[in-house]
């Protein structure tokens, strides 16, 4: 049973940090586009440089919780 209710307790709180992400405006408001929603923020950093080194943005932005990361750019 207490392996059932710390699963239970990790999902909410990785649903909650999802959320909390996802309604954060910190880069939508600076003129950013989201993109999506990575499992680290190492994996939002690769994908993000990925972007900038294309030549298909900017600049990149992360933003992070302890299990998700979003990841908003700004394009030319």
């Amino acid at each position: 049973m207490a392996i059932r209710k710390a699963v239970s307790t990790l999902a909410l709180a990785g649903l909650l940090a999802g959320g909390a992400l996802l309604t954060a405006p910190a880069a939508q408001a600076s003129g950013y586009t989201y993109i999506g929603m990575y499992p680290s923020a190492a994996a939002c950093e690769s994908a993000g440089q990925a972007y900038v080194t294309s030549g298909q943005a900017v600049t990149y932005f992360c933003d992070t919780a302890p299990n998700t990361a979003r990841l908003s750019v700004l394009f030319y």
